[in-house]
């Protein structure tokens, strides 16, 4: 064990945290010097979290709660939780961030403004840490807050630019509409229990504290959170947009952070709602529902990240599904696929930034031909889309087949159907997306590109990343021990068909149309195709309505209502000061007799009153 065990799990939080003070600090010594403290400060918060895993190990499966107190006078405390679940996505979060914080070094060089951006990086990654870490639902809210902003100010980091600056702003609404109902959820679960702590949550409702209707509304509220978090639907709509930050703060958002939050708190809630049947199915068919119908929207996008953006999406449909299973199995198989998916979609991000920093374009249709001249990216890049795609032996697959077997031993058959197709639709747009970008002719982009290998600083993190996508499925066994289970659901039969004939059934299509050439793509533009492709292309049309309806008919609608509430109330006011003055000279009238020396006496009687108070002021 390693000596400084103790206190990692506050450490792994407050030094990022501490980091982040620091780095306008040490911009006013030397900028150079601020970029390598925030990639050393990352690295030894990695450190940190992986100093954790014999600690778990020893706590065979248990739970060790540490606390400090907090405000006493309400029995407020902050505490750590160590568990293998909170450890295993601080790991996620620290060492996926720290290479991404090393790949920014080359990527990020050139551009203005990096004290902010390395600011909000190792607040960002301090603010997930102190997430997973936290042993009860108000700490956990209160970093839940701190990933939001960092998100908001990162995807707007370039606010000049008015897309970007309207993305940022976009995440930070849309995933408040899930804030509200996370924190609807806890403070309901508080009145009923009396304690934030997950614990004494779960020991509250085994002893059966909470009437059913009560848990199952917290439930749905608390899995609110969750969906806004993890852009399930319908709050889907702001992880593609998100697009517009750089690539580094999409692979921290998509592999590592924030989207990983709603997930990180479906599997921490789990055992507190699982024993309600209604929320199971509500969570299974959120993410099967969602986990298809964003699959299908990659399959037409031709920006290179918007693709991995709905990719993300897709995936954490998975993830959501397997937790919406009810078994240790499905539970297990989410997990394993939340350490599969943070390392192939780290990579593929990274590649596709790469990609990005050799040619100056995000449209697919302007790449191609890039393998001979990038042969690291390229190489790192086949990998990633294996392992996403589901291929054997890298780590996708075996994460995937553990879902698909856990659906199938539930007897869940619609969303086994709903993750076929899913699986169908992930190897298609996969192999697109490395068709259009390194196959095919020669760069054509137009602005006088000159495609080139990244530096050194950026293909070490690409090199790192493939081969631990590589391997990390060969650890269900121990992963499946760290985590507390008795054994690993091993690979079956009937879904190992099932997967592996989704993949051909992907892969045959993107190779007829992208790798040999025997079928064009305008084929699925034209004819009753064209309306699909269109509808897909527009994701659904979600953007649509919701700006219709809330930046549209809603606001008119609360103006009218506002209008005829405020004429209402004008008029009442109106209606009493002419009461009220129609009173006061029917009261008065009696002494306008019209005769002047009644008038005079009446201002003499007023004068005298006048100076008599003045007499009385002055006297004290």
């Amino acid at each position: 064990m390693f000596p400084y065990s103790e206190y990692a799990p506050w450490l792994v939080w407050l030094i990022p945290l501490a980091g982040s003070v620091l780095v306008p600090l040490v911009a006013l010594v030397n900028t150079r010097l601020r970029d390598w403290f925030a990639v050393v400060t990352s690295f030894v918060g990695a450190a940190y979290s992986l100093s954790m895993i014999p600690q778990v190990l020893d706590l065979h499966g248990g739970v060790a709660d540490l606390k400090v107190p907090w405000i006493p006078q309400i029995g407020l405390q902050v505490g750590v939780l160590i568990d293998s679940l909170s450890v295993f996505m601080s790991i996620v979060a620290s060492c996926i961030g720290s290479l991404i914080m090393l790949y920014s070094i080359g990527y990020m060089a050139h551009e203005e403004g990096l004290t902010r951006y390395y600011f909000f990086m190792l607040f960002f990654i301090g603010g997930m840490n102190g997430l997973v870490m936290a042993d009860n639902f108000l700490q956990l809210f209160i970093f839940w807050e701190i990933v939001g902003l960092c998100s908001y100010a990162l995807i707007g980091f370039w606010y000049r630019k008015e897309s970007a600056a309207r993305a940022g702003i976009k995440a930070f609404i849309v995933t408040k509409a899930g804030d509200v109902l996370l924190l609807i959820g806890v403070l309901i679960l508080f009145i009923q229990t009396g304690s934030f702590n997950f614990l004494n949550t779960k020991d509250a409702v085994e002893a059966g504290k909470l009437a059913t209707s009560i848990l199952m509304t917290s439930s749905i509220l608390v899995f609110g959170g969750a969906i806004g978090k993890s852009a399930q639907f319908p709050l889907q709509v702001w992880l593609p947009d998100a697009m517009e930050g750089p690539t580094t703060v999409s692979a921290l958002i998509h592999a590592a952070t924030m989207v990983k939050a709603g997930v990180y708190l479906t599997a921490r809630t789990f055992f507190i709602f699982s024993s309600i049947h209604e929320w199971l199915m509500i969570v299974i068919y959120i993410g099967s529902v969602t986990a298809l119908m964003t699959a299908t929207m990659a399959l037409v996008s031709v920006d290179i990240k918007r693709v991995l953006a709905y990719s993300t999406i897709s995936q954490l449909g998975l993830m959501i599904t397997a937790l919406g299973v009810g078994s240790e199995a499905g539970w297990f198989a989410s997990q394993f696929h939340v350490m599969s998916h943070a390392l192939f979609k780290a990579l593929l991000f990274l590649c596709a930034g790469s990609v990005m920093h050799a040619v100056g374009t995000t449209d697919m249709r302007e790449m191609g031909g890039l393998r001979r001249h990038m042969p690291i990216t390229f190489a790192t890049s086949v990998v990633g889309v294996l392992a996403l795609s589901g291929v054997p032996p890298f780590n996708g697959f075996w994460s995937k087949d553990l879902i698909v077997a856990a659906v199938l031993h539930e007897r869940l058959y619609l969303p086994l159907i709903l993750i076929f197709l899913t699986s169908l639709c992930t190897a298609a747009y996969s192999f697109r997306w490395l068709a259009l970008v390194f196959f095919g002719k020669q760069p054509n982009s137009g602005k006088g590109a000159h495609p080139h290998e990244s530096p050194l600083v950026m293909t070490v993190p690409l090199m790192i990343l493939a081969a631990a996508a590589t391997i990390s499925g060969f650890f269900e066994e121990p992963f499946s021990e760290y985590l507390g289970l008795k054994h690993g659901v091993g690979i079956q039969m009937a879904p190992l068909t099932l997967s592996l004939l989704a993949l051909l059934l992907g892969f045959i299509p993107s190779y007829m149309v992208y790798f040999s050439g025997s079928m064009s793509p305008i084929f699925f533009r034209r004819g009753p195709l064209e309306s699909i492709h269109k509808l897909l292309s527009q994701g659904y049309y979600f953007d649509r309505i919701y700006y219709a309806i809330f930046l549209d008919s809603f606001p008119r609608l609360c103006i009218c209502i506002y209008n005829q509430i405020e004429n209402r109330i004008i008029d009442r006011i109106n209606y009493a000061v002419a009461g009220a003055a129609q009173f006061l000279s029917q009261s008065f009238r009696p002494t306008h007799t019209g005769n002047l020396n009644y008038n005079i006496s009446a201002v003499l009687i007023g004068l005298a009153g006048f100076f008599i108070l003045i007499m009385v002021i002055v006297g004290w």
